[in-house]
């Protein structure tokens, strides 16, 4: 008995670890001295500080506890008193209902949170054609003709897939209660507000109770349908940690998720420790009932009390009023400064260039990250993302420009766009200079482990080399994945012809057949990498930068047939709403301060002609010591390596479509 005992407890130990390894994991790296999430590199409470100096972090936050909270209570007001109404149905119909009411719940978050802004985008259609024949046959009110995605239907979204939680956990005790306790309330003259709060309340506390807990914690841990919702304006945290992987998970979201984590933790313990209090109560009540309430008494059912289907048609009424206070309470939120909607990479700022535009301007910025330019083409073709001032790549731009997604810039209102070097100046992805202004470039290249390969690495062609099988990462997206191999074959970066397309994606193809990658990555990178978990991988010069910090052995190169060098620039979305606040943020970002700070914080180099002079300098200054040399040349290429580098450019819809067949083909996910 003790043998199996010990077993047991053994493979409930085993059990726990798998559970909370990962969390386990997270915690300790909370705590780590460096920025890594693989390398210890000492104990220190830094991150703990710096999350909460984290102005995009701390915002996304203050959002979610916000709309959380806010929707927890309406949508428990709501689903309670629908749970009621549904109570004083017929059975057929209360099933019915349940039935629907469970829908949602069941339904994948993906089917919700696109059904619900394509809702929002077409009633903000409908509305602008109301709101202009309304303006045009009155002149005592003006209704605003432009309504878009932000808090107000961020929160309405949240209440509505909340409501559903709340109604499956009251109905249960509803079923529970003694239908008998109503009408003796009722005879004993109360009225029936007053045995609602009296009798039917405390009786459905606990599930009343157990829904808002359940509602607060599916809004708070809530992204696919915040994603869809949220607009430009408005930033979850959930939403802020998945578009900071373009580069990494930032370790102040270790030092977030741990406190989230004990405070969950804390939450729990409160709540068992009541329900245990509770249980214990009951028991006594059991041993020792009361004279009043004879052992094994059961009620008589009866009909519903009326006072139940009021109480369900006031509910009506709650839920509109609330619905109608949401939307007053968002309308507020977003209108009370001037703002501007700018949409980035994760990590692609200085935060504190955000806090010193907006001390200088009076305008608030509102900043979202995406995770790579065909996320954010499908977020803007959704109608979800409806920002001014967006920074995607080169070949993006141009697709923009092709379909009439971009507006022009009033270069008159961006004096800073003088500091610009010619070499960055009509680009083919915008030939005229008059949708873009330059925000970074760099380079594409090999990072590779100097201990886990033969030789000095100088070809694409490691990248299918059977010598390294199981230790080579390849790009998990299509372009640059097909450019690797393209470059490898001796063919154009931007070639349209088909067989020269399908024998690079051939040769992929065979690569993984033959067991070379160990994984298709974007910033998984980062880990591998640092912890010397493969050998090898295409990725982008500025972030292996960041990632040399905590792996010295770990080495870059541009290979000798050639890269492909890029540019993001920033662009204004076609109708833009805060148009002239889009012109101050552009060009508070094309000066040579901000430039300078930029190029610090994300290793990527400046198209600001001054910054890249005087970085160097810069540099000593803020650090106490010289930049070498091979450093600023893996920032900003030159002259030589760009001479066998191209830039992506936008390409034909047919061949587009090619690509995504091919890449289905390779079965990437």
């Amino acid at each position: 008995m003790k043998k199996n005992s010990a077993l047991s407890r053994f493979f409930t130990f085993l059990v726990f670890l798998f559970l909370y390894a990962p969390i386990i994991l997270l915690i300790v790296f909370s705590f780590n001295q460096n920025n890594s999430n693989v390398v210890w590199g000492g104990f220190s409470l830094n991150w703990y500080r710096e999350l909460f100096q984290n102005r995009i972090i701390m915002r996304s936050l203050y959002t979610t506890l916000l709309v959380s909270l806010i929707a927890t209570v309406v949508a428990t007001i709501a689903g309670t008193f629908a749970a009621i109404g549904f109570y004083g149905l017929r059975r057929r119909a209360r099933g019915v209902l349940t039935t629907v009411n469970n829908i949602p719940m069941m339904n994948a978050d993906i089917v919700t949170g696109v059904a619900m802004c394509l809702f929002f985008v077409a009633f903000f259609a409908g509305w602008k054609d109301f709101a202009a024949w309304f303006n045009s046959v009155q002149g005592f009110i003006t209704l605003p003709t432009r309504l878009t995605l932000g808090f107000p239907t961020l929160l309405i979204a949240h209440i509505t897939f909340n409501i559903p939680y709340v109604l499956l956990s009251v109905s249960p005790k509803l079923r529970q209660l003694d239908k008998n306790l109503v009408d003796a309330a009722q005879d004993l003259g109360c009225t029936w507000f007053q045995a609602f709060w009296k009798v039917i309340l405390p009786e459905i506390k606990p599930g009343i109770v157990s829904g808002a807990l359940t509602a607060f914690t599916m809004s708070i841990d809530d992204f696919i349908i915040s994603y869809f919702t949220a607009g430009s304006s408005s930033s979850t945290l959930a939403m802020t940690i998945y578009g900071m992987t373009k580069k990494r998970v930032s370790p102040e979201i270790n030092a977030i998720s741990t406190l989230l984590f004990v405070s969950v933790l804390f939450l729990l313990a409160v709540i068992n420790i009541r329900e245990a209090h509770m249980e214990k109560v009951a028991q006594r009540q059991q041993k020792f009932p009361s004279p009043s309430q004879p052992e094994g008494h059961t009620p008589a059912p009866k009909k519903v009390s009326p006072v139940l289907s009021r109480l369900g048609r006031a509910g009506a009424v709650v839920v509109c009023a609330a619905l109608l206070l949401t939307a007053g309470v968002g309308a507020f939120y977003n209108t009370q400064r001037p703002v501007v909607n700018v949409c980035s990479w994760g990590e692609y700022i200085d935060e504190d260039l955000i806090t010193q535009f907006e001390e200088e301007t009076g305008i608030t910025v509102n900043y979202q990250t995406a995770e790579s330019n065909e996320a954010l083409y499908s977020l803007l073709k959704s109608g979800a993302g409806d920002y001014d001032v967006i920074v995607p790549s080169d070949y993006m731009i141009s697709q923009l420009m092709e379909e009439g997604m971009l507006e022009k810039l009033d270069y008159d209102q961006i004096p800073n766009f003088s500091l610009i070097d010619d070499r960055f100046k009509f680009l083919p992805y915008d030939p005229a200079n008059e949708y873009t202004v330059p925000y970074t470039w760099g380079t594409v290249g090999i990072i590779y482990n100097t201990t886990m390969v033969e030789e000095p690495i100088t070809s694409w062609s490691a990248m299918f080399d059977d010598r390294y099988a199981g230790e080579v990462l390849m790009f998990r997206n299509s372009r640059d994945a097909m450019a690797t191999a393209l470059l490898y074959l001796g063919y154009d970066l931007n070639t349209t012809d088909e067989a020269q397309l399908r024998q690079a994606a051939d040769l992929i193809a065979d690569a993984k057949s033959r067991g070379v990658y160990q994984a298709f990555v974007m910033d998984e990178i980062f880990l591998k990498m640092e912890g010397g978990n493969a050998a090898i991988g295409a990725y982008y010069a500025g972030d292996y930068l960041t990632a040399v910090e905590n792996n010295p052995d770990l080495a870059f190169v541009i290979p000798e047939e050639g890269s492909n060098w890029f540019v993001d620039a920033m662009c204004v979305l076609k109708d833009a709403p805060h148009y002239n606040e889009a012109m101050a943020w552009i060009n508070f970002i094309a000066s040579t301060e901000a430039n300078l700070a930029n190029m610090d914080f994300i290793w990527y180099a400046s198209p600001n002609r001054e910054a890249l002079e005087q970085y160097p300098a810069y540099y000593e200054a803020l650090y106490g010591e010289e930049l070498d040399q091979e450093t600023f040349d893996i920032i900003a290429a030159p002259a030589e390596v760009l001479e066998r580098c191209q830039s992506y450019v936008s390409l034909p819809k047919e061949t587009r479509q090619l690509y995504n067949e091919l890449w289905i083909r390779l079965g990437i996910q």
